[in-house]
């Protein structure tokens, strides 16, 4: 499986120069361009073995860091920089280097404002971008072939990168200075008052669409005792209001959710706990859970399409089966079935119409909800 590692990239590999960041930008000024510099910089380190004490003394943070976790030459490595010369030219030497010894396919991209000069910037436009680009890697390659790599670069990004993964459903892989053991931090199944963003929507999409609204607005819409929920969410830049990073991270995931919050219909309510429970080596919940956390384990449950926004779908060689649909990021489990006891034409015998039928299948109940409900008794 190809994975695409996503790196915020910092100025570590530099150190071979033995400069003080300043006599740094200086060297690099001297050159004729920031591509030049680059390819001075790498020529410093290229033929440093990525090993033993080459990777913690020599070699730049993201090389160190990739080598831990394992790149293969059938990988894609994403670097993210600064947007100064500094950090942009030891991007691009990097790069050079996983080439080099890799023959991996690298991207090296400059994100605007990501600088320490202007702290206000930094914060406001910088992180938003980040996020931003962060965000359409994952969505054009998939959550699960995806891994993101906050080692080097600015340490104010690691918060925002693990929150990206916590959502998006990423894993998080990090290694602290001189270490050189891989801090893994798994895809938590964090859960945000979506409804109450959902009731919303329009608004954030109106504010992303014109940058920003006049704070009388925003507070016309938005009900005093509900702003202080929205707080991270926005950013207020004199009498205007404008998305944060944080904004942009939930509203992306509203619109395209790589996790999905399972719902059980009241009758797969009852198939659950009262028929499929019983079977050996069957815990429809724990599946359900699974699939909904994973857009591959998803599409690898997938059974069959019945074309209308409804799907089977089957956990492997066990006998239970869920009928269900999505709905923007809930998953909607109207039926759970076991082919043994309808017979393999399930998929004929059983049909729903989820425009027309949902009145005989509600109330749709959210499995944790349920769950917690239960433990109260």
């Amino acid at each position: 499986m190809v994975t695409t590692f996503i790196c915020s990239t910092g100025t570590s590999a530099a150190k071979i120069l033995q400069m003080k960041p300043p006599q740094f930008q200086q060297w690099i000024e001297q050159q004729n361009d920031v591509e030049a510099a680059a390819e001075a910089l790498f020529q410093e380190f290229r033929d440093l073995e990525p090993s033993g004490e080459n990777l913690q003394k020599k070699l730049s943070a993201e090389i160190h860091s990739l080598v831990r976790m394992k790149l293969d030459s059938r990988d894609r490595v994403l670097l993210l920089s600064s947007s100064t010369d500094d950090g942009y030219c030891c991007a691009l030497a990097v790069a050079k280097y996983l080439q080099h010894h890799w023959q991996v396919d690298v991207t090296t991209e400059k994100i605007p404002e990501l600088q320490v000069k202007d702290a206000e910037a930094f914060r406001r436009e910088g992180v938003v971008r980040f996020v931003k680009r962060v965000i359409t890697e994952i969505n054009n390659y998939g959550n699960d072939n995806a891994i993101l790599n906050p080692t080097g670069g600015f340490k104010a990004l690691v918060p925002y990168t693990v929150l990206i993964g916590m959502l998006k459903g990423v894993v998080c892989r990090y290694i602290f200075e001189q270490s050189t053991t891989v801090l893994d931090l798994p895809p938590l199944p964090v859960e945000f008052k979506r409804s109450q963003f959902e009731a919303y929507r329009e608004l954030f999409e109106k504010i992303e669409r014109d940058t920003d609204i006049s704070k009388s607005e925003w507070e016309a819409q938005i009900p005093y005792n509900q702003r202080k929920w929205f707080d991270a969410l926005i950013e207020e830049i004199g009498d205007r209001v404008t998305l944060s990073a944080i904004g942009f991270l939930f509203l992306d995931e509203i619109r395209n959710a790589s996790t999905f919050v399972p719902y059980l219909s009241k009758v797969a309510l009852d198939e659950c706990f009262n028929n499929l429970n019983q079977l050996d080596e069957c815990n429809p919940i724990q599946f359900l859970e699974r699939v909904s956390r994973s857009q591959e384990a998803f599409r690898q449950a997938e059974h069959i399409n019945l074309g209308n926004g409804v799907r089977w779908l089957k956990p492997g060689r066990t006998t239970d089966r869920y009928l269900v649909s999505i709905e923007g990021w809930q998953l909607l489990v109207w039926r759970a079935i076991r082919e043994d006891e309808i017979g393999k034409d399930y998929p004929n015998q059983i049909k729903v119409n989820p425009n027309r039928e949902r009145r005989r299948y509600a109330p749709f109940v959210r499995i944790d909800e349920y769950l917690a409900a239960q433990m109260l008794k």
